[in-house]
């Protein structure tokens, strides 16, 4: 999604500068910037100082795009910078968490655009997307699963369950989508529906449902057979490889929420 989002913003004419953390960003992302600067996950001061370079270059946006595992609010630092955030916050929720770093940025005069402005064009409108389509069980399944999956996110808890027989197998918890679907498939063997949606109010700026190829490689190490997402919000990568990789016995479905 970085390298992505960068090549976008720069086709649509913006000198993009950014900002990657180490062990996490791919470095691939510098062959798709005019600058890039490294810093540690816990380099509060060093993010801090970037934001004064930033308001001294005149940038006034700026956009997130990628992901940071949520687990590694848990994790420590020597400086205890990291720590002392996150006990300030309400919850350790990803609105909250992220929501903290978007205050930073309006603090320093730096606007967070939603992580969609350039990527339109990922984004399926309703209907069929790939593969085969779904069929009344699984159909059944979506609509059982998508009422659940809204009433999950009132709550900031996850965007994707996972639904067999109408009955949720798994739900999407801090270890992701993929790590999600394999669950359910241990727990229920083939024939499951992944639905994946967006949060009633999502916070378009910092949390976007995201499909990709590698949801489709979990969906076929878990045996499941359908996937439906939300249309007109959800990006869709590697549009060629899912194509390729669902063949004739998954399908996938963009669905307009009720």
């Amino acid at each position: 999604m970085p390298r992505v989002v960068a090549r976008e913003a720069k086709a649509a004419g913006c000198e993009v500068y950014a900002v990657a953390i180490r062990g996490i960003t791919d470095p691939a992302l510098e062959d798709c910037v005019d600058k890039l600067r490294w810093l540690e996950w816990s380099d509060l001061q060093g993010f801090f100082a970037l934001l004064q370079e930033w308001q001294a270059a005149g940038i006034g946006e700026a956009i997130m795009a990628g992901k940071v595992e949520q687990q590694r609010m848990y994790a420590r630092d020597e400086s205890g910078e990291m720590e002392k955030l996150i006990e300030g916050l309400p919850t350790g929720h990803t609105d909250e968490l992220l929501g903290a770093v978007a205050n930073v940025l309006s603090g320093a005069g730096i606007e967070l655009l939603p992580s969609t402005r350039y990527l339109g064009r990922y984004m399926p409108g309703v209907g069929h997307v790939a593969g085969r389509p779904l069929d009344e069980r699984e159909s059944a399944d979506v609509a059982h699963g998508w009422r659940i999956a809204k009433a999950l996110g009132t709550h900031d808890i996850g965007q994707t369950i996972v639904v067999k027989e109408k009955a949720v197998v798994a739900v999407e918890g801090m270890e992701g989508t993929d790590a999600c679907i394999r669950r359910a498939g241990d727990l229920a063997g083939p024939g499951s529906v992944v639905v994946k949606v967006a949060k009633p109010d999502q916070d378009l700026r910092f949390d976007v449902p995201v499909v990709g190829a590698q949801t489709i490689a979990a969906m076929r190490d878990a045996g499941a057979g359908a996937l439906a997402f939300e249309a007109d919000i959800t990006v869709l990568f590697d549009a060629a490889e899912i194509a390729a990789a669902v063949g004739e016995d998954i399908g996938l479905m963009a669905r307009a929420d009720d």
